[in-house]
């Protein structure tokens, strides 16, 4: 299997599908896919990844996959870069369901930046952000979520660009109350306890 030549290579976090079909699965962007789950040769793949130790990235993956992923899989999964669906209703975000899953496994949600997955003007702000974030606290607890940002994956005016502008996101945390260990969670101790929580089991 191709895994262990990217594990060799220092692989250690593999999406399992993007927008498109694959051997894997299929993608929850296309609606006639969204039930369907993995394939036979996906949960190889799965089973395979977690002999291994790389990690499990359900972004982009479908409805019916993502249950596959919960239910093969023995050790933690993350959304590297997915918001809540609860606020608003696009299937690359994820439902309450979801977000307590993943959390119940022990993983990790990155923040995605890209409007389109934000709010319905599809505009990337700080403040379409705050109400994913406070949504995926309340739903899944204050260690699940993370930066995801999508930097490379976003074309348009985004009011946070780069690292460089991720102060403007740590502002509006505080000014809407969230307490210093809440944001530090957020920005890097929750990532960092989960790879630290992934790799020492």
């Amino acid at each position: 299997m191709r895994l262990d030549a990217l594990y060799e290579k220092g692989i250690r976090i593999l999406t399992l599908t993007w927008n498109y079909e694959n051997c894997i699965g299929y993608p929850n962007i296309i609606p006639k896919y969204r039930q369907k789950g993995l394939k036979p040769f996906g949960l190889d793949v799965v089973s395979r990844m977690e002999e291994l130790g790389m990690i499990i990235d359900v972004s982009h993956l479908s409805d019916g996959g993502f249950e596959d992923v919960f239910s093969h899989s023995k050790r933690p999964f993350i959304a590297s870069h997915s918001n809540a669906r609860e606020i608003l209703n696009h299937p690359r975000n994820l439902t309450d369901e979801m977000i307590r899953k993943i959390a119940e496994k022990g993983g990790v949600i990155g923040l995605n930046f890209g409007g389109e997955f934000l709010q319905k003007t599809g505009r990337s702000t700080v403040e379409a952000m705050l109400p994913h974030i406070r949504h995926i606290q309340n739903v899944g607890g204050h260690e699940v979520l993370a930066i995801g940002t999508d930097f490379d994956g976003v074309e348009e005016d985004m009011e946070i660009r780069g690292c460089q502008d991720m102060p403007y996101l740590i502002q509006a945390l505080e000014r809407h109350g969230l307490s210093a260990s809440e944001i530090g969670g957020i920005c890097y101790e929750n990532a960092e306890k989960f790879l630290k929580r992934y790799w020492e089991n």
